[in-house]
């Protein structure tokens, strides 16, 4: 880990630029890569967030580049907030801009969000066959709806703690007996929303589920 790359990078977005950071693990050839999506810019959220920087680590850790960036109307890009909707297209922009770089390979890309950005994230990921693995961390379940990944086939990690705020254990437990196979879903004892002094158990679930369905060409 010492020895990735890292390259602040600005992500072309219909009349918008986005600002991001792409790190590359220290590996040879071709590497799969991964989007990260942030919580809510309005309440603060950015791409520097603990729980995005613990997602980086995990997915670094097992040989996958890491795109993360900032929304619409976030550190410096541009625009304002779209209230979720225009938000998506940032993410099919960041799918876009990690696809076509060297030494990513495209057949092997996955997408991670976690609060709002799970929510944004996932729901990009469901009009878009090329993330291939899913990670959703604390889906803000109570306030919206995740009807869409009713019928997502993808291996798909869910995670989120028994106290979180926007996430109750029994809206958490009917998703995943809503949604359909492969998934893990995981209810972490004794954590809220914001994983503060708790971001090792999210590096070490993600590290679990890319064992039990490592990035492979589709």
């Amino acid at each position: 880990m010492n020895d990735q790359s890292r390259v602040e990078v600005f992500i072309p977005c219909g009349t918008l630029t986005l600002e991001g950071i792409l790190e590359h693990p220290d590996a040879d050839g071709d590497l799969p890569a991964a989007v990260i999506c942030h919580p809510h810019p309005l309440y603060g959220g950015n791409m520097h967030n603990n729980v995005v920087r613990a997602l980086r680590k995990a997915l670094l850790e097992k040989g996958v580049a890491c795109l993360r960036f900032n929304f619409r109307g976030a550190g410096r890009s541009w625009g304002t907030h779209g209230e979720g909707v225009d938000e998506i297209q940032d993410v099919l922009a960041a799918l876009d801009f990690v696809e076509a770089q060297e030494r990513i390979d495209p057949e092997r890309i996955l997408l991670a969000g976690y609060s709002f950005g799970c929510w944004v994230g996932l729901h990009a990921a469901s009009r878009d066959p090329r993330p291939s693995r899913l990670i959703g961390i604390s889906p803000p379940l109570d306030v919206s709806d995740f009807g869409f990944l009713r019928n997502e086939k993808r291996p798909k990690l869910i995670v989120a703690g028994d106290n979180d705020f926007v996430c109750s254990v029994q809206n958490f437990r009917d998703l995943m007996d809503e949604i359909p196979e492969p998934k893990r879903g995981v209810l972490l004892d004794g954590v809220d929303h914001f994983y503060f002094g708790k971001e090792d158990n999210l590096v070490r679930e993600v590290a679990a589920f890319l064992d039990q369905h490592p990035l492979v060409r589709r």
